[in-house]
């Protein structure tokens, strides 16, 4: 049996009806609200929940890394031999050193960034890296200065001839002979004017150029960067391009070809010219 449509509105419809119909459109109405307050509670309780966890975590150390990834914080440690360096990360955060030999430690959200190293009469430099979540990412920019110093040696000099002799006498790496580094974690050598590095199992091709390589060392005594000469000067580069390979001159001249005994200096030879330059 099917019951008589009717509508509020409709005129011919008995008052019973009519009362019936609009009760039921305010029970209709208050059920509505009742489910729209709920869902509103329940946004509103969701919303906070959510907030909360995200205070809890941020004052754990946790910060929003590459994406929608969550990370903990990490620490970046940057070694300035030099008083008033300065520190550039993000190209926004600014540091300065204030005595030699200082270490900075930064927090830094675990995520990629970018450090510029800067001091007056320096080459700047500059590197990409990534802290990882929770990790310490120790940096150590090269210091290469744009007017290295040095002093002539001539003929006269009692070490002029055992310098000149250790110069000729300096052999070329190869790959059955590499130089090693004084941690003994890198090899380099020279091959068909390539120079290549290898550190554990990776091997790495450092530099291809057009010129000819005359000698290759290891840049004071550090395994990440070596000096070499070639027909028009000498230089230093980074053995890895990861972030970016950082490449500077020392020396310019004709046909260079050095020796380097000590961390501090390099000497140089330039056809009848014999100089200490200091790195």
């Amino acid at each position: 049996m099917l019951l008589p449509k009717f509508s509020c509105l409709d005129s011919q419809n008995k008052p019973i009806f009519v009362y019936f119909c609009y009760t039921f459109d305010i029970i209709a109405d208050m059920n509505d609200n009742v489910k729209t307050i709920k869902k509103s509670y329940i946004f509103l309780a969701v919303a906070g929940f959510t907030l909360i966890i995200f205070i809890v975590l941020y004052s754990l150390g946790f910060r929003f890394a590459d994406g929608l990834k969550i990370g903990k914080i990490g620490k970046v440690s940057i070694t300035a031999p030099l008083i008033n360096t300065s520190v550039y990360v993000d190209k926004s955060t600014k540091l300065t050193t204030k005595k030699d030999n200082e270490t900075l430690t930064l927090k830094l959200s675990p995520k990629k960034h970018s450090i510029i190293v800067s001091r007056e009469s320096y080459y700047p430099w500059k590197k990409d890296f990534e802290v990882k979540s929770g990790s310490v990412t120790k940096i150590e920019p090269l210091y290469v200065s744009q007017n290295p110093s040095g002093s002539m040696i001539g003929t006269l000099d009692p070490e002029y001839w055992s310098i000149v002799n250790s110069i000729s006498g300096n052999k070329m790496p190869t790959p059955e002979k590499p130089k090693v580094s004084s941690d003994g974690k890198v090899s380099v050598w020279v091959n068909d004017g390539t120079i290549f590095a290898k550190t554990g199992d990776k091997e790495i091709e450092v530099t291809n150029i057009s010129t000819e390589v005359k000698n290759v060392d290891f840049y004071k005594n550090r395994s990440d960067a070596i000096i070499f000469s070639t027909t028009i000067g000498v230089y230093v580069i980074e053995i890895d391009a990861t972030g970016g390979q950082n490449f500077m001159p020392i020396y310019k001249g004709q046909n260079p070809y050095f020796i380097a005994n000590d961390p501090n200096y390099i000497y140089v030879q330039d056809g009848n010219t014999l100089m200490q330059v200091i790195i």
